[in-house]
């Protein structure tokens, strides 16, 4: 993913900052507890990092916008790339990534770090858009971003649905659990993806 790219995911994540409703349905999911490492790919400024160090003291937050760790709202969020992690294997109990995966360029080295950083029987939670036309839940963005709403492409460089992400982690160890469609401040899905070696 380009810097500039992040940047927009960064302005964007900035206006949404935090869903509660998302949070809810995450934490359901989740099921956070004590002593679980858990990772957040594309924490933006930590919002939902912060809700989780409500559950558990081991939860750490990655986002590759400088902008985004300055103004963090918690001390549990870090610089880094999320399709280059900076952890040994086998570190986190779960992962999750909310409204991240649609703007990373190279999706495979995305699900291979994550593959690599999550322990056997752990799980990962992603959220991204639904959308029947590509970058279709961007307009805003591009309108604040780039004052045109036809450059919703730069920003959703994917246009996501479970049988892609499917056929994305085929050589991982990851299993497909479920995936569904959510409504949380407009319609999303939530794929739940489980490392099985």
């Amino acid at each position: 993913m380009s810097k500039s790219n992040y940047k927009i995911r960064f302005a964007y994540k900035t206006l949404v900052n935090y869903n509660p409703f998302l949070f809810k349905v995450l934490l359901r999911y989740l099921q956070p507890k004590p002593k679980e490492k858990i990772l957040d790919l594309g924490c933006a400024r930590g919002f939902y990092v912060k809700e989780i160090e409500r559950y558990t003291d081991d939860v750490i937050g990655i986002d590759i916008s400088r902008e985004a760790i300055e103004k963090a709202v918690t001390q549990k969020v870090k610089y880094g790339d999320v399709t280059e992690l900076d952890f040994k294997a086998d570190t986190f109990d779960k992962i999750y990534s909310l409204h991240t995966v649609e703007h990373i360029e190279n999706l495979e080295k995305f699900f291979r770090q994550a593959n690599r950083v999550l322990k056997p029987g752990g799980i990962f939670i992603l959220v991204y858009p639904f959308e029947p036309i590509r970058g279709m839940q961007a307009i805003g963005t591009a309108t604040i971003n780039y004052k045109n709403p036809l450059m919703i492409r730069k920003i959703h460089l994917h246009k996501l649905t479970p049988k892609k992400i499917e056929k994305l982690i085929k050589n991982t160890s990851f299993h497909h659990i479920k995936s569904k469609l959510i409504f949380a401040l407009g319609i999303q899905y939530l794929t739940i993806l489980k490392k099985v070696k």
